[in-house]
Parts: C-alpha cells; structure tokens; sequence
C-alpha cells in the first residue's frame, strides 16, 4: 500500500510539472521536481511489481477462483496461456476471442511453465468474471506503461539531462496512472473476494444487513456522488495551480512581499 502511495505521488508531480514545461509556466523549481517524481517512480514501480508478485502467489494459494476469475480459466490445466483480451462468457462457461500468451499464465502464477491453474467449473461459487478479469487488465495495463514511461524519462534525463517533447506529453497523460491502477487494483481485490467475506468460512449473504433498497441504493449514490465532486474539486484546483506562471505562484506563496531565503531584500 505504502508503494502504491509513493507512486502514484511521484506520476502526480511529475505530471503536472511536464504539463507546466509544455505550456511554458513553469520554473526553476520544476525541472528538479520532474526528476524527482520521474526518479522516483523509475525505482518504485519494480517494487511494486515484486510486491504483486508476492502476492499473487498469496492469492493463488488462499483464494484461488479470484485468480481464475482474473485469468478466466474455466478448466484447471497445466500450462495455462495468459489471456491479453477476451470477452468471458459466464453462460458459455467460456472466454470468446481470446488472445493468448502460451505458458505464460503457469509461469506467472506458479513460476512453473506447467504450473496448474485451477478453473472456475472446479469452485461451487467464485466470484463474477468480467469485472475482475477486465480490473486486472486495466491496472497491469497501465502498471506497464507507468514502468515503459518512467524509466523512458529517467533514461531521457540520465543521458540528455531533460526530456523532449514526446517524453513530456507521454508523463503527463499519465499524471493520474497511478489512481487509475491502484482503484483496478481494489476492484480486482474486493470484487474478487466474493461471494466470500472471510475465505471459505463468512459469505456476504451471512452478514449483509436487511436494509430497505431504498436505504441502499441512496447511501450508495450519495457516497459516489460526494467522491465524484470532490473528485472535480480536486483536479480542477489542481489545474488552475498547473496553469499558473511561477512568478504568480512565488508571489501567492510569499504575499507580503518578504524576501526568501536566498533572495536579496
């Protein structure tokens, strides 16, 4: 989680920092907290990949359907291929169109290339597949461009000392890749623990709480409708900051006029 935080913190920053260099606001602050977050985000993300690692092998031993359910295996076999994109069919028990990589399922899972993955025909209850099949491909999608991106840049400042054109529009698209990740991730997590509360043991039948759906169904909108506004509060706050010239933000940090440390009076 702390992983997670830390880099989804360094993309935000540098982010905006490239977004300021590209509509040529920014100063000289910015440049050195670009290669903060992108140096950051160059060692982090490996991290964060290990860490996932580890715990998809926590996952596969302790909630195995949430693993088929993110592969969509619906028979258990050896050698299992990796689906980059498919449409699971629940009713057909089925994955159509399915774009596989050979093995790479087993290896990846197991670290084995014959490693068994169990299916969902083998579990009396997992959980629905389309969402956590496509959660998880979204945050791996996105997890890789963040290391493609990240340690494209911190190549670009290593060698050149800064980032071209295309490098600066590329790490500020992913301003907000991190958020985007880590919600696919908690999607691929909570989604994925169902129908179970505690694995094997409490299912969310045994303690959901026999509220009216009116009741339900207005918690519900209300907590996604106050995250939605602050969600616009947030971002454009942060894009008026993003758009301000650097002799305005040094004055609104410093409105009496005092000198700053470093500066004459």
């Amino acid at each position: 989680m702390m992983l997670a935080s830390l880099l989804t913190s360094a993309f935000l920053v540098a982010g905006v920092c490239a977004w300021r260099m590209i509509q040529g606001v920014d100063g000289p602050a910015t440049k050195m907290v670009l290669k903060t977050g992108i140096y950051t985000a160059a060692i982090i993300i490996p991290l964060q990949i290990l860490a996932g690692d580890l715990h998809g092998l926590n996952t596969l031993e302790h909630q195995p359907a949430k693993v088929a359910a993110m592969e969509a295996v619906w028979e258990t076999e050896k050698g299992a291929g990796f689906t980059l994109i498919g449409l699971p069919d629940e009713e057909a028990r089925e994955t159509r169109f399915a774009l596989k990589i050979p093995y790479a399922a087993s290896l990846i899972l197991t670290h084995e290339l014959e490693g068994e993955v169990k299916g969902l025909n083998d579990f009396e209850a997992h959980p629905p597949v389309a969402p956590v099949f496509w959660s998880f491909r979204v945050m791996t999608g996105v997890g890789t461009l963040m290391l493609l991106v990240s340690w494209w840049g911190a190549w670009q400042l290593f060698r050149r000392g800064a980032l071209n054109n295309l490098a600066l529009r590329a790490v500020s698209l992913m301003t907000f890749s991190g958020w985007v990740a880590s919600v696919a991730g908690w999607y691929v997590t909570e989604i994925g623990r169902q129908p179970w509360i505690v694995q094997g043991l409490v299912s969310t039948a045994d303690v959901v709480a026999q509220h009216p759906t009116a009741t339900l169904s207005g918690t519900l909108f209300g907590y996604v409708g106050l995250y939605i506004a602050l969600m616009i509060a947030y971002m454009k706050a942060l894009r008026i900051m993003a758009v301000k010239p650097a002799k305005t933000l040094e004055q609104d940090s410093n409105p009496l006029g005092t000198p700053l440390m470093g500066t004459s009076a």
